[in-house]
C-alpha cells in the first residue's frame, strides 16, 4: 500500500486531502502542530496516523520523515493568511520558508524517491495587468504581501531542490479554494459564519470590507483531487496553475450566500475590514494542468456555498450544545 505524508493535515485542505487519499486506498500519515485543533479529522482519526511535529524543529522532522519514508509528500503546512501576514511578516517568512527547507532536506538525506507536492499560491502573481488575464504559468510574479513573497520562495525552493537534488517535485499554484471547514479568517467562511450567527435573531446588520474584487473560486474537494493528480500525472520540475478559470465578484458570492438564508440581513461597509493591499481581479488559465492530467472542477459553486453554510450551522449548534453541558 502506498504511503502519503501530509504536512498540515489538521487544516482545511489537509483534512479533505486525507479523506480523498483514504478513499483511494492510500495509507495516510500527517504532521500537525500540537497547538492546532484536530477537530477536522474527527471522522477519520482511527484510520490515519498523526504526529505532533513542528516543522521548524530540524531534528524532529528528520526523525519522523525517516520513520515514515513516504511514497507521496503533500506539503500543505503554512501560515496561510495574506491579511495576517502584514501583521507578522517575519514570522510568515520564517515559518513558510524554513519549514519547507527542513522537510526537503530531510527527504534528500534519506534519498527519498517520493513524489512531492510543493504548494505555491495565486497570490504570487499579485495585481495582474489586464493584458495577462487569465493568468497562466508564465504571467510575471508580482507578490504584494509578505505571504505572497513566502509563497514565491517556497515555489522557487521546490524548483531548486528538483534541479540540484533531483527530488521528484511538482509545484502548483492553487487559486482561491473554499468549502466546509475553512477558517473564518477567509472571506467566504467569514460571510457564512456571520450569516448563521444572525439567523438566530432572524435579522441583523453585517459589516463587510471590499465587495468589488473578483476571484477564481474552486471547491476544496476538487482542489485536493487536483493535488493527487498533480503527483500521479504531473511532470517533475513543472509548475501548474489550478483553479476554475472564471472570475466572480465577491459581492455575487455574498448575494448567493444570503439567498441560502431566510434571515433579513442588511449589509454595511466597514473601512476597518479593508486590506492594506487588495488584488482587484485574478483568475487563471489552467489549460496546462488540464492537458497534462485531464482535471477540471466538478462541484458547482452553489453546492460549495450551500455546504459551507450548512457546515457553519452545524458548528454553531455543536458550540451551543457544548456550552450547555
Amino acid at each position: 500500500m502506498k504511503k502519503a505524508l501530509i504536512t498540515g493535515i489538521a487544516g482545511f485542505a489537509g483534512s479533505h486531502l486525507a479523506e480523498l487519499l483514504l478513499s483511494q486506498k492510500i495509507s495516510v500519515c500527517g504532521f500537525f502542530l500540537s497547538s492546532h485543533p484536530t477537530g477536522n479529522l474527527k471522522q477519520i482519526k482511527a484510520q490515519i496516523k498523526v504526529v505532533a511535529c513542528d516543522l521548524q524543529n530540524t531534528k524532529a522532522v528528520e526523525k519522523e520523515v525517516r520513520l515514515i519514508n513516504p511514497d507521496y509528500v503533500f506539503h500543505l503546512a503554512a501560515f496561510s493568511s495574506p491579511a495576517d501576514s502584514f501583521k507578522n511578516p517575519k514570522e510568515t517568512l520564517q515559518n513558510n520558508i524554513f519549514c519547507q527547507i527542513n522537510l526537503l532536506e530531510s527527504l534528500v538525506k534519506i534519498r527519498s524517491k517520493a513524489k512531492i507536492l510543493v504548494i505555491g499560491s495565486a497570490d504570487e502573481y499579485g495585481q495582474i495587468d489586464e493584458k495577462y488575464l487569465p493568468a497562466d504559468e508564465n504571467t510575471p510574479l508580482k507578490p504584494n504581501s509578505p505571504y505572497a513573497v513566502s509563497k514565491v520562495a517556497q515555489d522557487m525552493l521546490g524548483l531548486q531542490f528538483f534541479l540540484h537534488h533531483k527530488l521528484h517535485i511538482v509545484r502548483v499554484r492553487p487559486f482561491n479554494h473554499i468549502g466546509p471547514r475553512q477558517s473564518v479568517n477567509f472571506v467566504v467562511s467569514a460571510f457564512a459564519s456571520r450569516i448563521v450567527s444572525l439567523e438566530k435573531q432572524g435579522k441583523g446588520t453585517m459589516k463587510v470590507g471590499n465587495l468589488n474584487s473578483f476571484r477564481d473560486f474552486t471547491d476544496v474537494r476538487d482542489m485536493v483531487r487536483a493535488y493527487l493528480l498533480a503527483l500521479d500525472s504531473g511532470i517533475p520540475g513543472e509548475v501548474y496553475n489550478i483553479g476554475c478559470g472564471k472570475s466572480i465578484q465577491i459581492r455575487k458570492i455574498l448575494d448567493m450566500l444570503l439567498s441560502l438564508s431566510s434571515a433579513k440581513i442588511k449589509i454595511e461597509k466597514d473601512p476597518s475590514l479593508l486590506r492594506p493591499v487588495e488584488i482587484e481581479k485574478i483568475y487563471c488559465n489552467f489549460d496546462k494542468f488540464k492537458k497534462q492530467t485531464g482535471w477540471q472542477p466538478r462541484i458547482p459553486l452553489l453546492k460549495t456555498l450551500s455546504d459551507t453554510i450548512e457546515y457553519e450551522r452545524s458548528k454553531l449548534k455543536f458550540e451551543a450544545r457544548s456550552t450547555k453541558h
